[in-house]
């Protein structure tokens, strides 16, 4: 049987319809003599507006009266947000596949009229009804932004994308907090078919800073940002007609992060972010969140390893046994960086390392400041400056996926005679000088290094620790050193963090 004519069904929302027609544009150019309709149906969840989603009775609030006009054959498809599915959608339907999936972080808007206020009061209010971002923000907007922040106040917010913004930017309230996955899906909307979201949407985010919250420290609601295809079981052409359409790599995905929750009892009532990315070097598992009786975890790690190195002896055999220990240069100032630094206007700019922003240094507004991790995002925010996200120490090969959000130029600032890397303009802020190596690295096994410059010095004076076990992020350092180790370049490992690397090379005693 060839099939003419498919119904697809969603909700109502702007950003539903938007989702069921990005379903029906990539159908079309697979199968382009098909004829899509679209319907819509509000759901339980659309209709109850003011009961916050944690307390909902049932978790299939947007789902489940969609699946029953499936069921009942009066559509063939449904396009769900994967998020919003219970983890049992019963044996009468089937999710068949999913479609590449969008950025599944969360975007924090803090409006730029209540700044004044935050600092004077210390205080702030963010609109979200989702427990897993009440318990992970709480910390984040302490550590990282550039406030004083003694008490945050979450308040409950519904309604669809364009809904709750409005609210926000109507409200007293500070802050809002949303799956950036929606925002780039509204912005980058058809405007044969939305001619106004672009322009409301942009209008309401001028109005606001605003940052991504790394998955490091705020791991996603499980299928955040994915695109679920739900069909009936027993509807075989078409399922026949849908599954070379998947994208495995994130349905896998996905089904890993429900796994994960479901460890947990499952729930939009529960604290709990999950978020599994794919890498060149392999599968980033990142876990956050507290159980129902009260127990915390937090988990970022490589997943499932390919590659296992032997664990080291002792304390001993590695360097650095802590971080006061990798003192390889001094950094001085580039003085005539400052006034470069300051004309800058309308850019996207990478910081390598605090240290590559001058101290006292001020950047722009117009700006956008991207960072390489955690720390160097820490310490700006410290030093007053509003960072807008970071690579979270994945290096700069990492697309930063913010262009609906921004077109300003990349530049990045950096040492004098750094190597060339994919952001070729660079502002050379600091120049590296050499301390003398005071430790014996010879008899030393275990090495982690955070930059190319600091391996390149040590094996010109150590020349024999070129053949033993290297480790460093996956970013720029990575790339040099296994440039420079040339066949050597399978002792060369990745890891996260040098936390991370110290827990896993050293002994369980140590």
């Amino acid at each position: 049987m060839v099939i003419k004519k498919i119904n697809v069904l969603s909700r109502k929302s702007d950003l539903a319809v938007i989702q069921a027609h990005e379903f029906g544009k990539f159908l079309s150019s697979k199968q382009p003599s098909i004829n899509i309709d679209y319907s819509t149906k509000s759901t339980s969840g659309d209709k109850d507006l003011q009961t916050p989603l944690s307390e909902m009775p049932s978790e299939g609030v947007f789902t489940d009266d969609l699946r029953e006009e499936l069921i009942n054959e009066k559509c063939d498809i449904i396009i769900h947000s994967w998020k919003d599915l219970p983890l049992d959608v019963g044996n009468k339907t089937e999710i068949i596949i999913t479609l590449n999936r969008a950025d599944e972080r969360d975007l924090l808007f803090i409006k730029k009229n209540q700044i004044k206020k935050i600092n004077e009061e210390q205080n702030i209010s963010i609109l979200s009804s989702s427990p897993r971002r009440q318990y992970n923000l709480e910390s984040f907007v302490k550590d990282f932004l550039p406030f004083k922040i003694k008490k945050t106040k979450f308040n409950n917010i519904r309604g669809n994308i364009l809904t709750r913004f409005n609210k926000f930017i109507e409200s007293d309230s500070d802050g809002f907090v949303v799956a950036k996955a929606a925002i780039d899906r509204l912005l980058n909307s058809d405007k044969k078919y939305f001619p106004d979201i672009e322009n409301i949407l942009r209008k309401q985010i001028n109005q606001c800073l605003w940052n991504i919250v790394p998955l490091s420290v705020n791991p996603s609601s499980p299928g955040q940002g994915a695109l679920a295809i739900e069909i009936r079981a027993d509807d075989s052409e078409l399922k026949h007609l849908l599954k070379d359409l998947n994208n495995k790599i994130d349905y896998e995905n996905v089904i890993l992060e429900r796994e994960e929750l479901r460890k947990y009892g499952g729930g939009c009532h529960q604290k709990i972010g999950v978020s599994f990315q794919n890498t060149f070097f392999g599968k980033i598992k990142s876990s956050k969140g507290e159980t129902d009786n009260g127990s915390s975890f937090e988990e970022r790690t490589i997943y499932k390893k390919d590659k296992l190195v032997s664990k080291a002896a002792s304390i001993n055999d590695i360097f650095p046994k802590k971080l006061s220990e990798y003192n390889f240069f001094k950094r001085k100032v580039i003085e005539n960086s400052k006034r470069e630094l300051s004309l800058l206007r309308n850019k996207c700019i990478w910081i390598s390392r605090q240290s590559a922003l001058p101290n006292n240094q001020e950047i722009h507004e117009s700006n956008i400041v991207w960072v390489s991790g955690l720390e160097t995002w820490k310490n700006l925010a410290e030093r007053g400056i509003w960072v807008h996200g970071t690579s979270d120490g994945l290096g700069e090969d990492i697309e930063p996926k913010i262009k609906s959000l921004t077109n300003n130029e990349w530049i990045k600032l950096t040492h004098l005679h750094s190597p060339i890397s994919r952001i070729k303009n660079v502002i050379h802020t600091y120049e590296l000088e050499k301390n003398e190596i005071s430790l014996n690295l010879e008899n030393t096994n275990y090495f982690y290094w955070m930059s190319s410059s600091a391996f390149k010095y040590a094996i010109n004076k150590y020349p024999n620790i070129q053949k033993k076990y290297h480790f460093c992020g996956p970013g720029n350092t990575y790339n040099e050193i296994k440039k420079i180790l040339g066949e050597d370049s399978n002792n060369l490992n990745i890891e996260l963090s040098y936390k991370e690397w110290k827990n896993n090379i050293l002994p369980s005693n140590d």
